[in-house]
């Protein structure tokens, strides 16, 4: 953690890791709420926690979901395809 507030310093720094955070946050936060959509899925909670901390919003999401009894998620082109076979 003292590293990281000492390359707070730098302006280059500070400008690239805010646009890694915030690419993460939205993407992976829209991803979640999409899911959370599509399956049924309980998602407010991991979407929060995404835009907060990141990766363990995600982890959340997958909890919820098992718990939920809905499962793993799975890619939209996956059921794209089963629906395609059916």
């Amino acid at each position: 953690l003292g590293a990281m507030s000492g390359m707070m310093k730098y302006p280059n720094f500070v400008a690239e890791e805010w646009s890694h955070v915030l690419t993460w946050d939205l993407f992976v936060g829209r991803w979640i709420w999409l899911d959370g959509l599509r399956r049924g899925v309980f998602t407010p909670h991991s979407v929060l926690l995404t835009n907060l901390i990141g990766p363990p919003g995600l982890l959340l999401h997958v909890a919820t979901g098992i718990l939920q009894g809905k499962g793993f998620p799975t890619s939209e082109w996956e059921d794209d395809e089963r629906a395609a076979e059916e």
